[in-house]
């Protein structure tokens, strides 16, 4: 598959659960496999509800990912075209124009991070703009008719899409730019005196999004109830919000976008900014746009100036604590301090390039002989500059370079040289477009625009297009090879290893690779390595040692197992089974106590649980000396049967996961699960022989699907509708 860090650890994995349960025509809700089983369809950005995402299932994995990067690189490069035809220009602008936003620094840098959930939903960006002006336009002789709301509703299928897509981070970037784009288009009604019209546009706004929300309720309300329990959501504080913000002096990417070298280029990346932050940094978008973006206050109409203030504004912002502009929009605007990362607002940068090049570009050739004939002596002379400055810089770089005595930096000095080489031969190139194409036929001076911004995008992007084999690595195999065969029956733990891969032997893991995820998993998970009591409770008899690790602190107990090439395997033999019975209870009133109680080293695991009791139940334990029977007779993704036999009243507890969704029945009779052990299951469990039946049925999906199915059918309504009205009207 194309080669992406988060791609081939995180999404590869449990994007093959999801395809294994898709051909059978199922939903992956529930994923056993990780973090003692997780809510995988409560993570947006595993795409669960996504309909592209389904279609993709049915091809093998690696054809799967790259079909899905190419459909949406493909969707962002479409939706530019139509977004600058929408805005007047012509098919011309409107090919550059997608280039540009397909093929930028934000997207292969994404790329190379495997950041496939970030790409399909900002994709959806460009066409949520144009939906929107069409949504405003598609009437202009009614002020306010069925028409403009049915389209309104049609507009709001972008959004819609692109929160089924997934990436939650990226949900912001789709709403500010919606926003701030209806709120230019009322204010300029409004200052031609239709504040009608102006409130109208507010209307719509306020209609698009929450259709928006209706038709994917279905991935929204889950999402949101992960939120509660989830181990990343984090304060509005101003540390958080200013983490990884874009640098002063990163701004020179944008002209030489590898001066610093790149992750998987010869002069490899050297800057001051972490290596795992490249993606974050890269906004890079051609010579050729940057040059139009220039002429685009001098040639254009004001209606450009929104574009020029976006771009600008979206590099202030991603200059983070370095600029006012972040802390205003920190202190003013709601839940700006949920999101870190300010570096990605650079993908405002790179929208409004891709918007101006389509639009200026058409402009350029427009102009009458006369209107270019007053910028013809300023492109002289900067391309005069240009060959006289340029070669210079060129020429004191190679010196400075042979004058190094340490070989590491005279290669980043050699690098420096190679960018200031290729921004010496592009400029020139662009230069004499601008200066001789534009007298040719449009057909032409487009081709050569778009032959130049491809070598230019390709140049820069091409090291990105990676491919990789799909195996897990060495000491997963070795671990598969040595360890027992019935995997329901125990869990690991990892160390130096790749935790997602253990999936594709049927490991079942005490953790896993996924910042989103519940807090009670992520603090079991820290827990079991240094106490041997919360191990044991885990069900985790064996730990997974990678070779290229120093072993951690661990709790006593482990002991080498074997070691075969690739790992190390530690065994305990003091394991719980993944199911057992106590007949000790203590009560907790909330998760804070029931960490507090369990800290306690004198607490024997095996003897007692911890409960956080829910409202109107109760459970009369009983003591005895004889150990319960239990047995667990199916173990499948949503459902755990249990067999039991008990001599007395006990509790059941039962080392998967608590989390909302989850029912019990014992012999057929409902039971309330309550949270044990801080985060684990448990039920009453009464004297006498019992079948204990665990399935999964969260009913926020039936309320979601409530809410969406209907919204999708008033969606092919207004687009039948309108059809219907269009051909009429047309004869």
């Amino acid at each position: 598959m194309i080669l992406g860090a988060d791609l081939y650890w995180l999404f590869y994995p449990l994007g093959e659960y999801a395809f294994s349960a898709f051909r059978q025509f199922d939903l992956p809700l529930w994923n056993p496999y990780l973090f003692l089983g997780f809510p995988q369809y409560a993570e947006p950005q595993l795409s669960t509800f996504y309909p592209f995402f389904w279609a993709a299932a049915w091809l093998p994995i690696g054809a799967a990912y790259a079909a899905l990067y190419a459909f949406h690189f493909g969707l962002a490069a479409t939706g530019a075209y139509v977004l600058v035809r929408r805005l007047g220009g012509n098919w011309s602008g409107g090919l550059l124009a997608g280039l540009v936003l397909a093929f930028n620094g934000f997207m292969v840098g994404h790329l190379h991070a495997g950041h496939l959930p970030h790409l399909m939903t900002i994709a959806y960006l460009p066409w949520l703009l144009a939906a929107a002006h069409w949504a405003v336009y598609v009437d202009a002789d009614q002020l306010i008719s069925k028409k403009v709301w049915a389209a309104t509703l049609i507009a709001g299928l972008p959004l819609g899409l692109a929160m089924l897509a997934g990436y939650a981070p990226f949900f912001p970037f789709l709403v500010a730019g919606v926003t701030l784009f209806m709120l230019w288009l009322a204010a300029v009604h409004w200052r031609r005196g239709q504040k009608a019209l102006a409130v109208r546009i507010m209307g719509q706004l306020a209609v698009l999004g929450l259709f928006a929300g209706l038709l994917a309720a279905v991935q929204l309300l889950p999402t949101v109830e992960m939120t509660r329990h989830s181990s990343r959501l984090a304060g509005a504080s101003y540390e958080f919000a200013s983490q990884l913000p874009m640098p002063f002096w990163n701004l020179i990417t944008l002209v030489m976008p590898d001066v610093y070298g790149a992750p998987l280029g010869e002069v490899f990346y050297w800057a001051a900014a972490p290596i795992n932050a490249y993606w974050e940094l890269a906004v890079y978008a051609g010579i050729l746009p940057l040059f139009l973006i220039g002429l685009a206050w001098g040639i254009g109409p004001k209606s450009w100036r929104f574009w020029l203030a976006l771009g600008l504004g979206g590099l202030l912002v991603a200059l983070g604590p370095s600029v006012a502009v972040h802390r205003l929009f920190y202190e003013w605007i709601p839940g700006f301090g949920l999101f870190r990362v300010p570096a990605r607002m650079g993908y405002f940068f790179v929208l409004a390039a891709a918007v101006l090049t389509g639009l200026v570009f058409d402009r350029w050739y427009d102009l009458s002989p006369d209107e270019r004939q007053k910028w013809q002596r300023p492109l002289r002379s900067f391309l005069a500059l240009i060959l006289l400055l340029l070669p210079i810089l060129i020429v004191l770089s190679i010196l400075w370079q042979a004058a190094q005595p340490d070989p590491e930096l005279a290669v980043q000095v050699a690098g420096v040289t190679s960018q200031l080489f290729r921004l010496l031969l592009f400029s020139t190139a662009v230069l004499l477009l601008l200066r001789y194409g534009v007298n040719q036929a449009r057909w032409l001076f487009t081709a050569l625009a778009l032959v130049l911004l491809l070598v230019d995008l390709w140049g820069y992007g091409y090291k990105f297009v990676v491919a990789s084999e799909t195996k897990p690595e060495m000491g997963w195999i070795m671990a598969n090879l040595a360890l027992p065969d019935e995997r329901t029956t125990y869990r690991v733990m990892t160390r130096g290893l790749a935790e997602n891969a253990g999936f594709h032997y049927g490991f079942y893991h005490v953790e896993g690779y996924d910042d989103f995820r519940t807090e009670s998993s992520y603090e079991l998970g820290r827990l079991a390595f240094s106490d041997a009591r919360i191990a044991r409770l885990l069900g985790a008899p064996y730990l997974l040692h990678g070779e290229d690790y120093e072993r951690p602190p661990v709790a006593p107990g482990w002991e080498v197992l074997t070691q075969p090439a690739g790992v190390t395997v530690y065994q305990r033999q003091d394991s719980q089974p993944r199911a057992f019975v106590v007949h000790q209870v203590i009560g907790a009133v909330d998760e804070a106590e029931s960490l507090r109680l369990m800290a306690d080293p004198d607490l024997d695991f095996t003897q007692t649980a911890v409960v956080r009791m829910m409202p109107d139940t109760s459970c009369l334990i009983e003591q005895t000396t004889t150990p319960a029977q239990l047995a667990i007779t199916d173990y499948e993704p949503q459902r755990v049967v249990i067999q039991a036999i008990t001599e007395s009243t006990g509790w059941l507890v039962l080392s998967d996961l608590y989390y909302p969704g989850w029912q019990a029945t014992v012999s057929g009779k409902p039971a309330t699960i309550q949270p044990t052990n801080y985060g684990l299951r448990g039920v009453c469990l009464p004297a006498g022989s019992h079948e204990v039946v665990f399935e999964f049925a969260p009913p926020l999906v039936k309320y979601g699907l409530a809410l969406t199915g209907p919204a999708w059918l008033v969606l092919l309504m207004a687009g039948v509708w309108l059809w219907y009205v269009g051909r009429r009207k047309s004869g």
